[in-house]
């Protein structure tokens, strides 16, 4: 017993004289910390030495143990050599330190950049049948990668990349480098890139297939950008998926090229497989808006009338002001993503406080895109009643129109940029089925602009002119009314413009109005705003300026935003402050 005794004491010794003698093991188990210090890099350059330095994970943590800390401080030279070749420098030094300093390890790093290696040359090369396409050569211009240049190693491998993602884009299935060398001269201290892609074949669209469905062959062969024998552009592809899925007739669509079974001219089928929507959708829904006080509609919507793609669209909405009953039958046309003619209908009543309407109009459009920019040309028959100087009337109008609008956002339901144009034409002549002669023009826009990530700027703008030489004909709703919550708030729904002598608002030959807003993102999906609206709707454009002002929140909803608005009209003295509620996109 004596003798463990003796061992356990000698043992206890031994052990108590090497953490004497050594404090760091003493400390190895303490609650020491890690601090990691980097000196002479900054920007993408520093930021790769912390992703990439291995003791960086230890930064502001609880240190490891010794052994393994002392490890990693050993392999920071190959950390810092691994973050800092991708940006050029193969030459640079390292004055490193570890030390243990008041129970924090202080790891330090001080950098000594050399010269970035630079591009002497750069030889890009194509073989295979798309030698001869000029897209690479212009690929080529566009890169990052240029004689002289800092050599980055993201910029050489994102060449790389969209050179085959052209070659995929334009149909060369198998195109492949044969040649990719990026040469690293260190006694020069320069870098030669020398790539060469064989595209092998070019290859071209087959024969084009349906699934068997709801839609006959021929609707569906309408989608089709493309002909058999033309060559393969996934772009293409692209677009007939998109215009297919945002048709409203599919429930699942696919399109899928059949690369293996190219034929030996290299043609590929297409086969399109889809199944159908549900045929008919019924909306229902209840709200509130300022200028329509409270309101409720309903919506029945027949996705496919038959084979054709015809389709029947109709609603039916009540409010306090204006309610309404329309119904639209569409047919698809040449291209059915953008082409459609409709046969419409359309029955209002309304009743803003200063005038009074009740109008029914048929007619016919034609609707198709431009270069973006969305076209519709339609011909319409307006009879309305309406109350005006104390007097009913009667009146029929021809009315032959045409629209352009043009619409740019990523999101519509959540912008951050984006602008929309639109310009109306349209009018009537007495000798064609009209009570009076007529024609008037409007323009209107709204931008919105990100000033920075929580600040927009909104502004908006409409201006409107309309001749006839028997204006006093012209029904209440082919003229102009300023107010509301799109128009000037601060003032009621198309309570703006000229008055009688019983002190209605008959409605003006012409418009202009104009806003400019700014809101700020306090928290997510919620903004503050302040605003200003000016603007008149006039006979005489020396009639001043009506403007309003104010402030209020916005909430971007599942369903788009909702604004509400305290606003006063200023140039009504004595005007009390009015509410104005708005749901749908900014554009």
């Amino acid at each position: 017993m004596n003798l463990y005794r003796l061992c356990c004491l000698v043992v206890a010794t031994i052990i108590s004289s090497i953490l004497i003698s050594n404090p760091v093991l003493a400390n190895e188990n303490s609650q020491a910390r890690v601090n990691v210090t980097i000196e002479g890099v900054s920007g993408r350059s520093e930021t790769n030495v912390r992703n990439r330095l291995s003791i960086y994970t230890y930064h502001q943590q609880a240190a490891p143990g010794i052994s393994r800390l002392r490890y990693l401080h050993e392999m920071a030279y190959r950390d810092i050599r691994a973050a800092l070749t991708p940006y050029g420098y193969y030459k640079f030094e390292v004055d490193s330190s570890l030390e243990l300093i008041d129970d924090v390890w202080q790891a330090h790093y001080r950098i000594t950049l050399g010269p970035a290696i630079t591009i002497a040359n750069i030889d890009i090369q194509f073989s295979g049948d798309g030698s001869n396409d000029s897209a690479f050569p212009s690929l080529v211009t566009r890169l990052n990668i240029r004689p002289n240049a800092q050599l980055l190693h993201a910029d050489y491998e994102r060449a790389k990349s969209r050179i085959r993602s052209l070659a995929a884009e334009r149909g060369y299935y198998r195109a492949r480098f044969v040649k990719q060398e990026l040469r690293i001269d260190l006694e020069s201290y320069t870098a030669n890139i020398l790539l060469e892609l064989d595209t092998g074949p070019r290859f071209r669209f087959g024969r084009i297939t349906f699934s068997e469905g709801h839609l006959d062959n021929d609707v569906m062969e309408r989608f089709v950008n493309f002909e058999e024998g033309d060559y393969i552009n996934s772009n293409e592809l692209l677009e007939l998926q998109l215009g297919l899925s945002d048709s409203d007739y599919f429930n699942r669509v696919e399109v899928q090229p059949l690369w293996q079974e190219a034929d030996d001219e290299y043609r590929v089928p297409v086969e399109i497989d889809y199944e159908p929507i549900l045929r008919t959708n019924y909306q229902t829904g209840i709200g509130y808006g300022t200028d329509t006080g409270a309101r409720v509609r309903f919506d029945l919507n027949r996705r496919w009338v038959n084979s054709r793609g015809h389709r029947f669209n109709s609603q039916i909405q009540l409010s306090e002001i204006l309610s309404s009953v329309a119904g639209s039958y569409i047919i698809p046309g040449r291209s059915p993503q953008t082409d459609q003619y409709a046969i419409r209908g359309l029955w209002t009543d309304e009743d803003t406080g200063n005038t009074q309407s009740e109008r029914v109009s048929l007619g016919i459009s034609w609707q198709t895109q431009l270069n973006r920019t969305q076209r519709i040309l339609a011909l319409d028959w307006l009879n309305e009643r309406d109350r005006l100087d104390g007097e009913r009337r009667d009146s029929s109008f021809l009315l032959p129109s045409a629209q352009w609008t043009r619409v740019h956002t990523e999101n519509r339901l959540n912008i951050s940029d984006g602008f929309r144009i639109a310009l109306t034409l349209r009018g009537a002549a007495e000798n064609a089925f009209s009570d009076a002669d007529f024609a008037q023009a409007t323009l209107s826009g709204k931008i919105v602009h990100r000033m920075s990530d929580r600040w927009r700027l909104l502004s908006r703008g409409e201006a409107g002119s309309s001749l006839s030489s028997s204006f006093d004909k012209i029904p209440t709703s082919l003229r102009f009314y300023a107010g509301g919550d799109t128009s000037i708030r601060g003032y009621s729904y198309r309570s703006v413009g000229p008055r009688n002598e019983l002190d209605e608002v008959t409605g003006a030959r012409h418009l202009l109005t104009g806003s400019l807003e700014v809101d700020y993102e306090f928290r997510p999906n919620w903004r503050f705003a302040v605003f200003v609206d000016s603007g008149n709707a006039f006979d005489d454009i020396a009639e001043p300026m009506k403007t309003g002002a104010g402030f209020g929140f916005r909430w971007q909803s599942p369903i788009g935003p909702i604004r509400i608005d305290l606003a006063h009209a200023f140039s009504d003295p004595g005007d009390s402050i009015r509410l104005h509620l708005t749901i749908g996109p900014d554009l």
